[in-house]
């Protein structure tokens, strides 16, 4: 079974706590996972030590992330003390397993964003099983691989910064047009506005003629509303597969 333990001290923002307690208890309704809240002021200093330790020892073994350098994003504070972010241990048959948030590969991973992973997973062993690829992993797939989404692609860039936002990667086909690509593990709603909403800023930018800009969205999973959802906005969807080799 899986069992969440959520860390929170006094000082922790009421909205941070108030959002994440929402989505234990969807989980658990979900999922039936179970969590428990920890004040970490009413834990004894040697109990707040064992928590600091178990924290290490998640960050050795996932090889993530957990002590604050800049603003106190992270579990542990720039002063070794548990810090007031609020802190997710999951736990799975007893065994402690992942801490959140946590920072992998330049990457930040709030709770509640690996909260909404799990929610939105069809089981927990799924959203588990996604976090093994990450969207940098398939942004280094695609960008050094180009022909994995069509035939005669080229690579332009990755992170390209417009008006209202990011946008993962751009390519260029054999006609000259310009291939946006929103990259996510689950490709959920908010995926398809955001590439949406890049087409004209990036257009724009550029001074490209929106008519010759594609859509589309790299993924490793789509649930099959969404995909009708794409194929309504002309938004082009690749998920990644393995195929055997015969």
């Amino acid at each position: 079974m899986d069992n969440f333990s959520y860390y929170v001290r006094d000082d922790t923002p009421v909205e941070v706590a108030e959002s994440t307690l929402r989505i234990l208890q969807a989980i658990k309704e979900e999922h039936d996972c179970d969590y428990t809240i920890i004040k970490i002021e009413e834990l004894p200093e040697d109990e707040q030590e064992d928590v600091l330790e178990n924290i290490r020892i998640l960050s050795r073994r996932n090889t993530v992330g957990v002590v604050s350098k800049g603003r106190g994003s992270l579990p542990i504070s720039r002063k070794k003390n548990l810090s007031n972010v609020g802190i997710l241990i999951h736990s799975r048959d007893n065994k402690d397993i992942s801490v959140h948030p946590n920072v992998k590969n330049n990457k930040l991973t709030t709770v509640v964003q690996y909260l909404n992973l799990i929610l939105n997973s069809s089981s927990v062993e799924d959203a588990l099983d996604s976090t093994h690829i990450s969207e940098d992993d398939i942004s280094r797939m695609i960008s050094s691989l180009p022909e994995l989404i069509e035939t005669g692609l080229t690579f332009h860039e990755i992170e390209v910064e417009v008006e209202g936002g990011r946008i993962d990667a751009v390519f260029i086909d054999e006609q000259g047009k310009h291939f946006l690509i929103e990259i996510e593990i689950n490709a959920k709603d908010n995926a398809i506005g955001q590439v949406q909403r890049f087409k004209l800023p990036y257009a724009e930018k550029y001074g490209v003629n929106p008519e010759d800009i594609r859509l589309g969205i790299v993924c490793a999973t789509i649930d099959k509303s969404r995909m009708t959802a794409c194929r309504g906005a002309g938004i082009e969807v690749y998920c990644l597969c393995l195929e055997k080799m015969e």
